[in-house]
């Protein structure tokens, strides 16, 4: 489990095959990426806002794209999309089926390589989903750091880098020098690099990247605050600036109508538009800042806190800026073997301040507890996108089968 869901015990952890893998599946299903052209967006917060927002620019401009994401909220289908629609479910299946194949293949041509990994076959299904939709371009948002990630086994036209904080330290490093680098792995020789504004460290560590690989490197600043975004938060003008910038240099026209019409679940998510109930799948301290900046730019204060999260998060810096926000803390986990027990959040919310905590085994529990509470102040949901997903469930909102209404999006020709 610490490698994660789908991980397979008997594939090579030695580094040539952690790319090696997802490139030879790709070539045996006919190099599908090389029939596209390919954009990396990798990054600690905002990656998978900044390639929704990409996709919706590119259906604006009248390009067929697919889009790679991850994690999903409901539904393993999330993860991949063609002009803002999830794989129908018989077509997910069926490509399941046909990729049995190229695996066993796989195994047979590179029995030293291992089985592939879940996030590796997904990758190269997508990939060939994507070709077989006649997409011109693949929206692919990295996993987990960049460099050894499945996603970089593509070409990639563009590199897009969001911002960049401390995350996954098990494996990336716990220097923020260390994470940039690693990040910095999605980078190409003569190829556009497109950055968001980041903290000096981090600037210095990319501009060396940048320098060492022969990338051509262009900081990109927010949007205006005139601009209007589907998707709440400050934070969210960066992300949208960079999709812009992507568009851009993709030699894409787009209306700004396509910033407008986003779906993104989960990211400050208010069910039926009123902020009584508001699902944020902050998993790191710079997503709860700007959740809890957020919250404060509309005077919600006095909030029932639920909350949940994976052991591997930094539990302390996550709950220091949406602690003094809260009334009360209602702790739970997430369905997960790497979920951080609730009674051990708990104990880092006593460490931090005086908010009364309760404890529930699940987030359904804690949602009923908090808005019988509540009364007519606002129940956050946060600290984990599985805890967010989960609650989508419970509340009965279905999967976002589009991520825009493609008779609202108009389409430049």
């Amino acid at each position: 489990m610490e490698r994660g869901a789908g991980w397979s015990a008997d594939a090579d952890a030695a580094e040539e095959w952690k790319l090696g893998r997802t490139r030879a599946l790709l070539d045996l299903a006919a190099a599908p990426d090389r029939r596209m052209r390919c954009v990396l967006i990798a990054g600690t917060k905002g990656k998978g806002s900044t390639a929704a927002f990409l996709a919706a620019l590119l259906h604006a401009g009248g390009v067929r794209a697919g889009l790679y994401t991850q994690p999903h909220l409901q539904s393993y289908r999330e993860r991949i999309r063609v002009d803002g629609a999830m794989i129908e479910p018989q077509a997910f299946a069926s490509a399941v089926d046909r990729w049995r194949g190229t695996v066993d293949a796989f195994t047979a041509r590179h029995p030293k390589a291992g089985r592939p990994t879940t996030f590796e076959i997904t990758t190269a299904l997508a990939l060939a989903h994507f070709a077989e939709a006649g997409c011109t371009v693949a929206v692919l948002e990295v996993g987990l750091g960049g460099r050894l990630d499945a996603t970089n086994a593509v070409e990639p036209e563009l590199s897009v880098l969001s911002t960049i904080d401390r995350g996954h330290t098990d494996i990336l490093g716990t220097r923020l020098e260390e994470i940039a680098r690693e990040k910095a792995g999605i980078l190409r020789r003569g190829r556009a690099a497109l950055i968001a504004r980041q903290r000096p460290t981090v600037r210095r560590a990319l501009l060396a990247a940048c320098r060492e690989v022969g990338a051509a490197c262009r900081w990109v600043d927010p949007v205006p605050t005139s601009t209007v975004l589907a998707l709440r938060g400050e934070h969210q003008r960066q992300n949208a600036a960079l999709a812009v910038a992507a568009a851009t240099e993709l030699g894409i026209r787009a209306g700004a109508d396509a910033l407008r019409e986003l779906r993104w679940p989960g990211r400050i998510e208010t069910p039926g538009g009123a902020w009584r109930v508001v699902l944020d799948g902050a998993h790191d301290p710079v997503s709860a800042r700007a959740l809890a900046d957020e919250l404060r730019s509309r005077r919600i204060e006095r909030i029932q806190l639920v909350i949940g999260m994976y052991r591997d998060k930094d539990a302390a810096r996550i709950l220091r800026p949406l602690l003094p926000l809260a009334e009360r803390v209602w702790a739970t986990s997430p369905k997960s073997p790497r979920a951080l027990p609730a009674r051990d959040l708990a104990r880092v919310c006593r460490r931090l301040g005086r908010v009364p905590i309760e404890l529930h085994a699940n987030v359904a529990e804690a949602i009923e507890a908090a808005r019988h509470a509540a009364g007519d102040r606002s129940v956050v949901v946060t600290g984990s996108l599985a805890l967010v997903g989960e609650a989508r469930d419970h509340l009965g909102l279905a999967p976002v089968e589009r991520l825009w209404d493609p008779r609202r999006l108009s389409i430049i020709r």
